[in-house]
């Protein structure tokens, strides 16, 4: 493949931003890329730093984690204070509180629900 700006030269690279074929003479390096002009270089760095950040966000690569997603951990949160309610409720009144026991059970279905989705897109956020 030739460059596409020296038809005479043989290509090196794409160009990251535009993905023109670039010969080492207009070639622009930078981690992780190639870019063909000035022009091209920033918008190349920012697709970089893009698939970067989606990498931390889904846990991809090296930053692949055991984590829980923050989603379940709310679920989790609002669904454990919830039963500390209507477990402590009866203690106190000695009857139990169904109103809140139900909401309890209706928020661990929705903390499974989002732990098993959050497995299953790989979503760590």
């Amino acid at each position: 493949m030739n460059c596409f700006q020296h038809r005479e030269n043989q290509g090196i690279g794409i160009c990251k931003s535009c993905g023109k074929a670039v010969c080492q003479e207009c070639a622009i390096e930078f981690p992780k890329g190639l870019a063909c002009s000035g022009e091209c270089e920033q918008d190349a760095k920012e697709l970089v730093e893009m698939n970067e950040r989606g990498k931390k966000i889904y846990g991809i690569g090296a930053y692949k984690t055991n984590k829980l997603a923050s989603g379940v951990w709310v679920w989790l949160l609002l669904s454990g204070v919830m039963w500390v309610v209507a477990v402590a409720s009866f203690f106190v009144s000695y009857k139990p509180d169904y109103g809140t026991a139900a909401i309890a059970f209706v928020f661990s279905i929705i903390t499974i629900i989002v732990y098993r989705g959050s497995k299953h897109t790989g979503l760590k956020c």
